[in-house]
């Protein structure tokens, strides 16, 4: 195996663990609010991986391999892809499962997709960012994406909670739309945050050729 690939899906794969053991009983356990809150912790957990993976990594490290500077950045955001597949997948699957408590529905896939997507393209760019600016300098930038974020689901979650008239994201009316072809709505929106990844790992190639940024 890609010893690249091997050592950052170490991390990967612990994330995802942690994530599905702790938010996991609560899509099985709790009403429709399980649905909006839990998937937005996807980009942060995401980007908590990212963190430590590259804590882990060295320039001395990477440079005692007989690989490129594509291979890397391939291998980095093939770990990142997978991750995001397998939480978006189990996500699915147990909305699917919940349909017949009418927890869930059809615009619940789209929902997911969206939010995955959207995951994939942010912490893409902050793979590309690590590379163009360094470690030293995108941890700040880590950081306060996640302490934001764990933030503003928070308020999410509150106003879900308190606030009769609160605006749930995962039923606006575009959501609920998209929701009437909730199969083909995701498979166009996962192609397009796939072209986007893409793109954004072709960058992450040209400035990892170009930069000597500290990994």
């Amino acid at each position: 195996m890609d010893p690249i690939f091997r050592r950052s899906s170490f991390y990967y794969w612990t994330s995802l663990v942690t994530y599905l053991a702790l938010m996991g009983r609560y899509f099985v356990t709790r009403d429709w609010s399980a649905f909006e809150i839990i998937p937005l912790f996807m980009p942060i957990w995401l980007a908590g991986a990212m963190l430590a993976s590259e804590h882990d990594e060295s320039y001395a490290f990477l440079r005692t391999l007989a690989v490129t500077d594509r291979a890397i950045v391939r291998s980095k955001f093939r770990a990142i892809l997978t991750s995001a597949v397998v939480q978006w997948s189990a996500m699915v699957v147990v909305s699917i499962l919940r349909r017949h408590d009418a927890v869930s529905d059809p615009s619940t896939v789209v929902y997911l997709t969206l939010v995955g997507g959207v995951a994939l393209v942010v912490v893409g760019w902050l793979q590309v960012g690590i590379w163009r600016h360094g470690l030293s300098v995108m941890k700040p930038v880590l950081v306060g994406f996640m302490a934001g974020g764990i933030v503003l689901i928070l308020l999410d979650l509150v106003g879900l909670k308190q606030v009769d008239a609160w605006p749930a994201l995962s039923r606006t009316w575009v959501v609920q739309w998209l929701g009437g072809a909730p199969w083909v709505s995701s498979a166009a929106l996962a192609a397009a945050a796939l072209v986007a990844f893409r793109r954004i790992m072709a960058r992450g190639i040209r400035v990892k050729a170009s930069s000597e940024a500290c990994l």
